[in-house]
């Protein structure tokens, strides 16, 4: 008797997950929208986003083309989101997903260095420079160290009077 009501408990079981799986097919179905599973088991079990505003941070592209080319760079968190940050860069402010930041381990006094840093390259006027200008300046965003040397400093400082 012990085991008959087990088993139709668990054939109700297998119903209940058929229906549920069902109801979530036609869901997606009548909604036309195109979602990946990454992205609705997200939405189920939300990860709090662990980065804070201020923090210093590197890009990595780890598949997403939407950021070649900045590979490397360091960055700002500006504004916090659910599953990603705005970020400031030496040319601007981009969105970046979590997975494509990592964690630099600087100390807060580092971490005001890079600040400070970021701070100069964003008062420069990005349209109204040479090709070599842009380049040394984003060499200077992805600099692996939170400081800049003597010359780095004196062509910064002199790319800033200039501009």
């Amino acid at each position: 008797m012990s085991n008959s009501i087990n088993s139709l408990a668990q054939i109700n079981k297998n119903k209940n997950r058929k229906n549920v799986i069902n109801k979530t097919v036609k869901t997606r179905r009548k909604n036309n929208k195109k979602r990946s599973i990454v992205d609705e088991i997200r939405e189920r079990r939300p990860v709090p986003n662990p980065w804070r505003v201020g923090e210093v941070a590197q890009i990595i592209i780890k598949g997403n083309p939407d950021l070649k080319g900045r590979s490397g760079q360091w960055c700002i968190i500006e504004e916090v989101l659910n599953f990603s940050c705005l970020v400031k860069t030496w040319d601007g402010i981009i969105q970046v997903k979590l997975e494509n930041l990592k964690d630099v381990y600087y100390s807060s006094q580092q971490q005001q260095e890079i600040r400070n840093i970021s701070d100069r390259l964003a008062q420069i006027p990005q349209n109204k420079l040479e090709d070599s200008v842009k380049h040394f300046l984003e060499a200077l965003g992805k600099i692996d160290r939170p400081f800049l040397t003597t010359l780095e400093d004196k062509i910064l400082t002199l790319i800033e009077t200039e501009s």
